[in-house]
């Protein structure tokens, strides 16, 4: 599953999941707590698995979009280096600087749904 930054950490889709499976299991078994059917010990139990779940969930996402944030940073974080040992001159860098926020920009409509600019409708 790709992850969008953009979307931010906990997602319409996240919340609508809790909404509807996680809190309705807590609001079942608490129910079935206070007309005898389940022990407190149950309760606890699946109120501590529905909230470790969506934690998880929240964690595998937060590590998700710090490597993506990762990746693109260091793209750039390399070509300043390579341009302050003097591996590239003044037009190179520019030139590279050029293509890579290009690459950022389409990386973004892609991920939109909305197709690349092809060369000819430039």
């Amino acid at each position: 599953m790709a992850v969008d930054p953009e979307e931010g950490l906990v997602t319409d889709l996240m919340l609508g999941v809790m909404i509807a499976f996680g809190a309705d299991a807590i609001i079942l078994v608490g129910a079935g707590l206070a007309v005898g059917f389940f022990s407190t010990t149950v309760f606890a139990a699946v109120t501590t698995l529905v909230v470790a779940v969506f934690a998880l969930w929240i964690g595998w996402r937060w590590r998700a979009i710090k490597k993506v944030e990762s990746a693109e940073r260091d793209a750039l974080e390399e070509l300043k280096h390579r341009y302050a040992r003097g591996e590239l001159s003044d037009e190179e860098f520019e030139r590279k600087l050029d293509a890579l926020v290009d690459a950022q920009d389409s990386d973004e409509i892609e991920l939109r749904g909305v197709e690349r600019p092809t060369e000819k409708s430039k």
